[in-house]
């Protein structure tokens, strides 16, 4: 049975709390190497990254703990919200028109410049190949609305496709590569845990429970007919509260990384056989 891992968005502070899960689950036996696809969206992407580099997942636990990646501090506005979950609601039952929307949304809005962007996207990777085939990262295309996954055969480099994954609309630039213009994969989906159809058996693990307008993950991995497939980790109360309100603050990478290893070590004993290190 094919299995596969599903890393969903939640800005600067969920990809560290991300790391931290992944390694809590990874030292307590679970085999997360095994999948046979990884699927990253926004954060996640980075998180897969990370996952499936061969200096291992300690390493990148090490680096959210030391803070050693020169991020860029932000916010999501409220304005930024709001626009985005009107969108949404007007946009509701057609992905493909909210990605067209959002897109044009990304296009008009001001952000840090595109070169700037990748730079912090090139030290955070610290890597330009991509570090296994079975890596797949979400990301939309700006001008038709859809929902592509990048892979190693797209033609595009690791730098620009994480970033196009990571385009936050209103925060982070549009990313042009491959002959396209991307924005976040995450800008409809979160996580985009409707992909676990793919797979025979999956793990979601997403920073976010669900979208601005209330359309939960847990909802689209039932409505794909996975909901005894897969396995759902969101951030407890714990890992809530050291994630805080704002997801793009780099002080607090240390404290969310450190809840989410704490967390991904509670979790093991409810982890599926299937993933287990024989």
């Amino acid at each position: 049975m094919n299995r596969g891992l599903i890393l969903g968005g939640g800005g600067v502070l969920g990809l560290a709390w991300e790391i931290g899960v992944l390694h809590g689950l990874a030292s307590g036996g679970i085999d997360l190497l095994g999948a046979s696809e990884v699927i990253g969206t926004s954060a996640g992407a980075f998180a897969g990254c990370a996952l499936l580099d061969p200096r291992g997942i300690a390493w990148a636990y090490a680096r959210q703990v030391a803070a050693s990646v020169q991020e860029v501090p932000v916010a999501s506005s409220s304005d930024v919200i709001q626009t985005l979950s009107v969108l949404l609601t007007e946009c509701a039952g057609d992905a493909a028109r909210a990605g067209r929307r959002i897109g044009e949304f990304a296009l008009a809005a001001s952000s840090i410049e595109v070169r700037r962007r990748l730079a912090v996207v090139r030290d955070r990777l610290d890597r330009d190949d991509w570090p296994s085939d079975r890596l797949m990262l979400t990301a939309i295309d700006v001008d038709s609305g859809e929902l592509h996954l990048l892979t190693s055969d797209s033609g595009i480099d690791l730098v620009h496709a994480a970033a196009a994954s990571g385009a936050a609309p209103g925060i982070w630039p549009v990313i042009s590569a491959g002959g396209k213009r991307w924005v976040d994969g995450g800008s409809v989906s979160v996580t985009n845990a409707h992909l676990a159809r793919r797979f025979g058996q999956c793990i979601v693990i997403s920073p976010r429970p669900g979208n601005l307008t209330g359309v939960t993950v847990q909802s689209e991995i039932d409505a794909c007919g996975k909901r005894d497939d897969a396995v759902l980790i969101v951030p407890d109360a714990s890992s809530e509260a050291a994630i805080g309100q704002n997801n793009f603050d780099p002080s607090r990478r240390q404290v969310a990384a450190e809840a989410g290893r704490r967390q991904g070590k509670q979790l093991v004993r409810e982890m599926p056989d299937a993933w287990r290190v024989c």
